[in-house]
């Protein structure tokens, strides 16, 4: 078995084929989308992330770079977030690669077949590291990114997770080949940094992972040295995490998440311990609590339709043997104990409790533990297959396949008819690969099993077309669409609906838009958004959730005053121009006139749109001054917002929310930036005339920032003492054999 990357077989250069796996990957990416054209374009991808991408993006091809968008509200604390990963120079070309489409459909495909492809490669690269033949390892780079859970829950609808795992993968073979002397660690700092500053934390989780069990490793081998060379250059790589994180656990006390911590189990989204059983039935939806109920509508557990068929023709014979020999283990087998390592820590993480602190969902790992399994079966693959007791180990193969429809019977018998065509189409595609393996040897087993994990992925995602409600909604896509519905909106828009409620008519067509949709559109700012980490005394006081919903209260609410020291409607006080109100929420503005300052823009049978008749007097974001305080001028942008007040002084308020972050000087003198009533930021100034500026940047961004270039330059000392080092030892060793 061969594990030198840059080794030439059969003529053909090692990186020329780890490309073509990515390339290859990508292409078969293209096959979900051609079946459904929507595939790439659900869940959080189109409520979340994919309008903010082009927002993002947009803003950085203009020349800004937004920590905080106050026109987002909830959902523009994009450093507190941190799913965004603004810190990550990949993440930032991509969201400025989605500003250029007008399709965000098109735009979340393009870029999630790109992680694909990146998780295919870092699975070719890892199994070659481990030592796999070229055909297993190309076999299992093209297998593990189509495996149930990574594509139908990640790809389609977590982009997150799909860019975290790639990552953690990528990492991992970089890691090894640094534990190994065989890399610089310049170079694993700099796809660990990549990875940790992602924005999802299963990647820090992972590389913390990946660590301890390649640590161990070491540790068993007594490689001391090795192992000193990747724990610092691992904690250089973790100080990303100050950066991406940091703003995060800083502002968790304003948020919704401030209670997610301990440990606890209450069964959602939690695999149960026998779901794999089930890992090579195209069909097996498995019993777990999901968002629709106690069994799952997609095949999150499965893995590929040839895994257990091909266990029986595995030569494990030859593989006790290995094992006890001596001279194996010594050679290769201590080498395989960090994946054993990192194997039994994500399989204790996957079927464990549902909630351990804010890592929540576990069976968001049981890709990394079907990682770790197709390296296994890829080096097992490498010792070739069993020729002998064909009958015996076929009919073997045929039980596991029965056993796969039994169990997608069980979890789903009104699917009875679509199990038994999966379970004869595998049965197809075995045979298939029996012949090919027998006329054509290992490549033509490689061929038939690719082959078939295409035809087996589309009639996946073919049937399971079926299962979309006809009446569901459809999210539009266009940013063209988009912007038709919401240009004559002016100002900040604020939208009651409830989404419960909501005609899948008036979603399609952009009427009313949830999440950060609106956020790909021509309106300038929008008080709904989606948010995963909430502001919650802000969405208590308008009775809003995470998407950006409201209850039908709100409307009589935005009328009265906000309370006695600030006199003044609430809808002036969030500084709303624009408010879009669903009938089927607030039934009586169907009909009742506009009120005082108001009119109607458009009234249709869903929905009234009102604007104010004269735009607010107060500049900028300033939405109320108490006391002597008046306002003369104000210069605002994003992150940054300087007002020249004069009188008698009193207090300033924004129509920003006060995320931990924001500082404030008057005339240069630092004073409170406060949250004041419903979380809006609010500062003191004194009596006389006075230039106010408030700013935000993300907490304690100085320290994480100094953290990682001092980590920088610690891995650059150190990317030159490895090589000495190593090349010393090996000059040593070569003395003592001549």
């Amino acid at each position: 078995m061969s594990s030198t990357f840059t080794r030439s077989i059969r003529g053909v250069p090692e990186w020329a084929v780890a490309l073509a796996v990515a390339v290859a990957a990508a292409a078969i990416a293209t096959v979900p989308r051609i079946v459904y054209d929507r595939f790439y374009y659900g869940g959080d991808m189109l409520e979340s992330f994919v309008p903010s991408w082009h927002r993002i993006g947009g803003e950085l091809l203009a020349g800004r770079w937004l920590a905080v968008n106050p026109d987002a509200w909830i959902g523009g604390n994009y450093a507190g977030e941190a799913a965004y990963g603004l810190y990550n120079p990949v993440n930032l070309a991509n969201y400025m690669l989605a500003a250029k489409f007008e399709n965000l459909s098109v735009a979340s495909f393009v870029i999630m077949a790109e992680f694909l492809a990146l998780f295919a490669l870092g699975t070719y690269l890892l199994c070659r590291e481990y030592g796999a033949r070229r055909g297993p390892a190309i076999l299992a780079g093209l297998t593990i990114p189509f495996s149930g859970f990574t594509l139908f829950y990640e790809a389609a609808g977590w982009p997150s997770g799909m860019m975290a795992v790639a990552w953690v993968t990528l990492f991992w073979w970089s890691a090894l080949r640094l534990s190994r002397g065989r890399t610089n660690p310049l170079i694993t700092f700099l796809i660990g940094a990549l990875t940790v500053s992602m924005g999802n934390p299963y990647a820090a989780l992972g590389a913390v992972v990946i660590l301890l069990g390649l640590g161990i490793g070491l540790l068993i081998q007594r490689e001391f040295f090795r192992l000193l060379v990747l724990v610092i250059t691992g904690a250089c790589a973790g100080t990303a995490a100050l950066v991406t994180y940091l703003p995060l656990f800083l502002s968790v006390d304003v948020t919704t998440r401030a209670g997610s911590t301990g440990i606890f189990n209450d069964t959602f989204l939690q695999p149960q311990i026998g779901g794999p059983a089930g890992m090579s039935s195209p069909s097996y939806l498995p019993v777990i609590m999901t968002f629709g109920g106690p069994v799952e509508v997609i095949p999150s557990l499965y893995l590929a339709w040839f895994v257990l068929p091909l266990l029986p023709w595995l030569p494990w014979g030859r593989i006790r043997a290995l094992f006890a020999s001596p001279g194996f283990r010594r050679t290769h087998g201590r080498p395989l104990v960090s994946l054993a390592i990192i194997t039994v820590v994500y399989f204790l993480f996957t079927f464990g409790p549902s909630n351990v602190g804010m890592f929540r969902w576990p069976i968001r790992l049981v890709e990394y533990l079907y990682l770790c399994v197709v390296i296994g079966l890829s080096l097992a693959l490498s010792l070739g297959l069993s020729r002998d007791r064909v009958r015996r180990r076929a009919t073997a193969s045929a039980v596991l396949i029965a056993l796969g429809f039994y169990l997608a019977f069980a979890s789903s018998p009104a699917l009875t008819g679509r199990h038994a065509l999966f379970t004869l189409l595998v049965a197809a595609l075995c045979a298939i690969a029996y012949f090919a393996w027998r006329t054509l040897g290992p490549s033509g087993l490689v061929a038939a099993l690719v082959v078939g994990t295409v035809a087996v992925t589309a009639a996946q995602v073919w049937s399971l077309t079926f299962d979309v409600d006809r009446d569901s909604r459809v999210d539009p896509s266009s940013t063209s669409l988009l912007s038709a519905q919401t240009d004559r909106y002016q100002g900040t828009v604020l939208q009651l609906a409830d989404l419960a409620d909501t005609s899948p008519d008036d979603v399609t067509a952009g009427r009313i838009l949830f999440g950060n949709e609106i956020m790909a559109s021509s309106a300038e700012g929008s008080i709904n958004a989606y948010t995963g980490i909430g502001f919650t005394e802000f969405q208590e006081a308008l009775c809003m959730d995470y998407r950006g919903a409201v209850c039908p209260g709100v409307y009589g609410a935005l009328w009265q005053p906000v309370n006695a020291d600030i006199p003044i409607p609430l809808i002036d006080y969030l500084r709303v121009s624009t408010l879009v109100v669903e009938h089927h929420l607030v039934p009586e503005v169907e009909t009742a006139p506009p009120p005082p300052g108001w009119h109607v823009t458009e009234r249709s049978d869903s929905r009234t749109v009102l604007q104010r008749d004269r735009p607010l007097t107060l500049p900028g974001r300033v939405s109320f001054v108490s006391g002597g305080v008046r306002v003369l001028s104000s210069d605002t942008d994003a992150a940054t917002e300087t007002v020249r007040v004069t009188g008698g002084g009193g207090t300033v308020s924004f129509a920003r929310l006060a995320w931990p972050g924001y500082s404030a000087t008057v005339d240069g003198v630092p004073v409170d930036a406060t949250a004041g009533w419903h979380g809006l930021l609010q500062v003191p100034v004194p009596p006389g005339d006075h230039e106010l500026v408030v700013t935000f940047r993300p907490p304690r961004q100085n320290l994480s920032v100094a953290a990682f270039g001092a980590a920088t330059v610690v891995v650059l000392i150190l990317s030159v003492v490895d090589p000495v080092v190593r090349r010393r030892k090996l000059s040593g060793a070569t003395t003592r054999t001549t």
